[in-house]
């Protein structure tokens, strides 16, 4: 099955950001964004949620309020929140998780994964059977087979086989692909957690490299990749041992 995510907080920056985080999850097929407790009302009257992120502190009313006015864990709730205090109170509205900002982007995912497997769980007790995935967005040994982000107003899917290389830039990572540039709110440590390690190989602290996209291996000042859309990437002095030992073979057999 696909989920459907809600996501609340009234400061845009963190909202999106959160949103844009969930988004990364092959297995999350559409994240509403609302601002306010009213927002929030209105977008689950419209549509079914099965997973809510939630401030506490919101205008009109707090998170705690909408999650007791709630079915029991209709939709399954996360509050995410700079207050611990509310601890607590947000247990007894039935939380699956409590996250505390600031947090890592793997403390939100971990919290994601908590409540995906809470609704599975429901479902698997009112004898509902959940509906696998689409073949194209399973992940294959748990890994990522393709990433889902938005663009401007534009939905943007993209394969990790059309991955070339990732390169850290503060708390983003830009993509670089087969088809072009691609900026994500993510770190490369988080990314690259979800990618499989047999094919992204990290040759640096600030670069994860395609295995398939090295064309070539050298370089004076020590070893450097050359990938397949021209880039030239350095492989640290760490690292140098371990990363030619991997790829020297695959390069002798093209």
């Amino acid at each position: 099955m696909t989920f459907t995510v809600l996501v609340a907080d009234d400061e845009p920056l963190a909202r999106e950001m959160i949103a844009s985080l969930i988004r990364l999850d092959p297995e999350v097929g559409d994240v509403v964004a609302c601002e306010n407790a009213a927002s929030v009302r209105a977008a689950l009257a419209e549509r079914p949620v099965e997973i809510a992120f939630l401030d506490v502190e919101m205008p009109e009313a707090t998170g705690i309020d909408l999650a007791g006015a709630l079915e029991p864990e209709t939709p399954v709730v996360v509050f995410v929140t700079a207050f611990s205090e509310y601890a607590t109170q947000a247990f007894d509205v039935r939380a699956v998780d409590y996250v505390l900002k600031p947090f890592s982007d793997r403390r939100l995912v971990e919290a994601l994964g908590r409540a995906k497997q809470r609704v599975l769980d429901l479902r698997c007790r009112a004898g509902e059977a959940p509906e696998p995935p689409a073949a194209e967005t399973m992940p294959t040994g748990g890994y990522l087979q393709r990433i889902t982000y938005r663009e401007r107003d534009e939905s943007i899917v993209l394969k990790t086989s059309e991955i070339v290389w990732i390169e850290a830039q503060d708390y983003y990572v830009r993509i670089h692909s087969s088809r072009g540039r691609h900026l994500l709110r993510t770190t490369l440590a988080s990314l690259g957690a979800r990618l499989d390690p047999a094919q992204f190989l990290r040759v640096h602290r600030g670069a994860l490299v395609n295995v398939d996209e090295v064309r070539s291996l050298g370089g004076r000042d020590g070893v450097r990749l050359t990938l397949s859309d021209g880039s030239d990437v350095p492989v640290s002095r760490t690292r140098r041992r371990s990363v030619v030992k991997v790829l020297r073979p695959r390069l002798r057999r093209t």
